[in-house]
């Protein structure tokens, strides 16, 4: 029987990654908290809006941009590592950074277009057009930052990929901010910059990292799909999901003001931490439910499962007492006049709390080869989404988009978890 030290021993070793990487994510939340607070109060309520809404316009570009292929090298590359397919793992890496390129281009071409339109007719203010132009110069860096870091991922890198991926822009873009990056303009060059100097941390560490992995074994009967097979659900997906936290913002500020808008992106932006949890331990276990499904090791995989559960669970508690339990004061520490979001911010922390106590299935799904599902979830998500945003958001305005968000982290959670349970009852 295991002695009491060596069992302690064993728990620090399979523990140790997950506590890197919320380290990791601690500097991430630091860094977005400070962008977030030093933003709001420079650039006031209705600036912050329009430098929140290229933000979100950001995000969803250089998601889409990357097409899922991020999502998809993070499976190929932890499953051929595997096996000791070191060739492929690599030939996967190159051919979505290939990918990833191209769509960047495109959306970044695709924002300089329609900056001046969505500014006038979408978003009904023109102030918008300019700073939307500027915003396109983040896309491309934004999209090879992620996916240099769903390299490391793959790479069994998982403490440096969330680095690169999640902590260090933010960071550089707050010391921008506080070195002197004080208008609209120049903080959108810095979140530009930023995202650059991000992706070139990412391609040092990458040519850096051993191929390590397990010795070269005989490959499972069952062979990976082409890589964009991988990618194409798992794409849709991605793009869903940043949707589904953008939509709800979009659609307020085309019925709000710009300072309500500010003040309701704020409030979202703080809910979101928790995925910042939830993400953390996630990334650093996605690689390892790629790699035990390869191995066809179903108690490991029900394992590795548990465990992630049970850290988001622990985690993401406190932080969400806290937002439901004190939301005006901690808006009010943003700035003046953020506080009037506190009712949608302890709405949408609700919403985080189921989202935390049942984490991290999308990414079982995703790395077992059920992205067809995973992407139909998602689609009904987005139909929810459409439908209810349609009438809560016109109706009830700021706290209808916080319903809103809340309702479709909810659907999601359940929905995954749900279907781990039916089509992998060994590994839940």
């Amino acid at each position: 029987m295991p002695t009491l030290p060596s069992r302690l021993s064993r728990l620090a070793l399979a523990y140790a990654p997950y506590a890197g990487a919320l380290a990791v994510r601690g500097l991430e939340v630091v860094g977005k908290l400070g962008l977030f607070m030093l933003a709001a109060r420079l650039l006031g309520t209705h600036e912050a809006g329009l430098y929140f809404i290229c933000l979100t316009w950001v995000g969803l570009a250089a998601t889409i941009a990357r097409a899922g292929f991020e999502k998809a090298v993070v499976r190929h590359m932890a499953a051929e590592i595997a096996i000791g397919d070191g060739a492929a793992a690599e030939r996967a890496m190159l051919t979505g950074l290939g990918w990833t390129v191209l769509g960047s281009v495109m959306a970044t071409l695709a924002t300089l277009a329609a900056a001046t339109p969505a500014a006038a007719y979408l978003f009904h203010d023109p102030d918008l057009a300019a700073p939307l132009r500027i915003a396109a110069l983040a896309i491309l860096p934004q999209a090879l930052c992620f996916y240099a870091g769903h390299v490391l991922l793959g790479l069994n890198r998982g403490v440096a990929g969330q680095f690169v991926q999640n902590a260090s822009w933010p960071v550089f873009t707050f010391l921008a901010m506080l070195a002197g990056a004080h208008s609209l303009s120049a903080m959108l060059y810095a979140l530009a910059l930023s995202n650059l100097a991000a992706t070139a941390i990412g391609a040092w560490l990458i040519l850096r990292a051993e191929r390590d992995g397990a010795a070269p074994v005989e490959a499972p009967a069952d062979v990976l799909p082409a890589l964009w097979r991988t990618a194409v659900p798992l794409g849709l997906v991605e793009v869903v999901q940043v949707s589904l936290n953008s939509i709800p913002m979009l659609l307020l500020a085309v019925y709000a003001s710009p300072a309500e808008v500010g003040a309701f992106s704020i409030a979202n932006r703080l809910s979101i931490l928790i995925w910042v949890v939830i993400i953390a331990i996630g990334s650093i276990a996605a690689p390892r439910f790629s790699a035990l499904h390869r191995l066809g090791d179903w108690a490991g995989l029900r394992a590795q499962n548990r465990r992630a559960r049970r850290l988001v669970a622990l985690c993401s508690v406190p932080p969400v007492a806290l937002m439901m339990l004190l939301p005006g004061p901690l808006l009010a520490l943003i700035g003046p006049g953020f506080d009037i979001a506190a009712t949608a911010l302890v709405i949408m922390a609700a919403g985080q709390l189921v989202n935390g106590l049942l984490s991290c299935q999308d990414i079982v799904l995703a790395m077992t080869g059920h992205g067809g599902l995973l992407r139909w979830l998602n689609v009904a998500q987005f139909l929810v989404c459409c439908a209810a945003g349609a009438v809560l958001v016109p109706l009830y305005g700021m706290n209808g988009a916080a319903i809103l968000t809340a309702l479709v982290i909810v659907q999601g959670a359940l929905g995954t978890a749900i279907a781990v349970r039916r089509l992998m009852p060994q590994a839940f």
